[in-house]
């Protein structure tokens, strides 16, 4: 239901874009992204096999998210945003079984990275405060996260959804081009994994360079 919701999203902006091209602006954008976990008392655990098994959690990657945007513009105040991002959230994770025959961390077990990567479809409302060249915007959505790797796809459901809200300052520097910096802060709705809650929160500075489409 939600990626046919969010399919029909995407057809509705392509059928505005055929007829008016001018409210348009598409760019790239890239952000720094620090997660954290929200699952319960053991916020650095991921259970992964029956009640206890599974891995110690680290947030030490540099995970980040690349792609393109673009949005749509109802009037001088209103606008509305989607793309498509390639997004790295990967994670360093030991290997914890407490069914073995030691207890704790089994021996021979070393941290690894856990690769979790995803195609990040968002869609989001934006509120503009036009100041001169300064572009000031609020903006509050859902981002749609579909898995294309992760070394826990057994364990894992392939897709998530958050919600996020931020602040993007832009700036003009000419009639068609301008540059921004923003901030969002996503929580997970939805939980990755099928053997634990796995509510992934996020703090994202990101740079913007767009074109506006005339």
């Amino acid at each position: 239901m939600k990626k046919t919701l969010l399919i029909l999203f995407l057809l509705f902006q392509l059928s505005i874009y055929a007829q008016d091209n001018s409210k348009w602006n598409i760019g790239i954008e890239y952000s720094l992204d620090k997660l954290s976990i929200d699952n319960g008392q053991y916020n650095d655990f991921l259970v992964t096999e029956g009640n206890i098994n599974g891995y110690g959690i680290e947030f030490d990657k540099n995970n980040y998210s690349l792609g393109l945007i673009t949005q749509f513009f109802f009037n001088e105040k209103i606008s509305v945003s989607s793309g498509f991002l390639y997004s790295n959230k990967d994670f360093t994770g030991t290997y914890s079984c407490g069914t073995c025959d030691y207890i704790g961390t089994f021996p021979g077990y070393s941290p690894e990275t856990i690769k979790q990567r995803f195609i990040v479809i968002p869609a989001s409302i934006d509120y503009s405060f036009q100041i001169g060249n300064l572009n000031p915007i609020l903006k509050a959505g859902f981002k749609n996260n579909i898995e294309i790797n992760n070394n826990l796809k057994e364990q894992s459901k392939g897709y998530f959804l958050e919600a996020f809200m931020g602040f993007l300052m832009n700036y003009g520097i000419s009639n068609t081009w301008n540059i921004g910096v923003g901030y969002n802060y996503q929580t997970a709705l939805s939980d990755l994994y099928k053997t634990d809650e796995y509510k992934l929160r996020t703090n994202s500075f990101y740079l913007q360079i767009n074109y506006r489409i005339k």
